[in-house]
C-alpha cells in the first residue's frame, strides 16, 4: 500500500482561494489529518489536480509567448502600406471590389448576392471601372488592376475579399 498524502505539502491559503475548506479538527489548535481511506484519496486527487493546473498555466504562458500576434503597431503599419498601395488607384472602393470579384472568376450575379446588391448596381461598377481604365473588357481591366498593384495575387487565386 502506498504511503498516505499528508496536508504539509497543501497550501492551505491557495485551497481556500480555491473555495475548498479543510474539515475542522476534533481537537482544536491541531492540524488536520485525513483518517479514511476515502480522504486519504481525495486529498491525493487534489494535490495531483493542483500539479496538473500548474502544468496547464505554465504551458499556456509559452504558448503565449510564442504565439505571433501582430502588435498594434504592426497592424497599424500594414493599413498603412495597404492605404499607400490604393491611393493612386483612379477606382471607387465598390469598382475596385466588382474587379477583384471578376478577377477572382465570380459572375455578377455571384458578386451581388455576395454584396448583397443588385446585378445592375454591379453590372454598373464594372462598367465604370472599365471606363476609368480605358480597358475594352473585363479582362484587360482585372490585368491593369493587377500590373498596377491594386489587386493582389492573393484576391485573384483565393477568391474575392467581403
Amino acid at each position: 500500500m502506498t504511503k498516505p498524502p499528508t496536508t504539509k505539502g497543501v497550501d492551505l491559503v491557495q485551497v481556500r482561494r480555491a473555495g475548498l475548506r479543510l474539515p475542522r479538527t476534533t481537537v482544536p489548535g491541531q492540524p488536520w489529518t485525513p483518517r479514511t481511506p476515502a480522504e486519504h484519496h481525495l486529498l491525493g486527487e487534489a494535490q495531483r489536480l493542483y500539479r496538473n493546473c500548474l502544468l496547464l498555466l505554465e504551458e499556456i504562458g509559452q504558448l503565449r509567448q510564442q504565439a505571433t500576434v501582430p502588435s498594434r503597431a504592426e497592424q497599424l503599419a500594414a493599413a498603412a502600406r495597404e492605404a499607400e498601395r490604393l491611393k493612386a488607384c483612379p477606382l471607387a472602393p465598390a469598382q475596385l471590389k466588382a474587379i477583384e470579384a471578376a478577377a477572382a472568376g465570380e459572375s455578377v450575379h455571384a458578386t451581388a448576392r455576395r454584396l448583397s446588391l443588385s446585378f445592375e448596381t454591379v453590372r454598373s461598377h464594372r462598367q465604370r471601372a472599365m471606363k476609368r481604365l480605358d480597358a475594352r473588357d473585363i479582362e484587360q481591366a482585372v490585368e491593369v488592376c493587377t500590373a498596377a498593384g491594386w489587386i493582389t495575387a492573393a484576391q485573384t487565386e483565393g477568391g474575392a475579399t467581403p
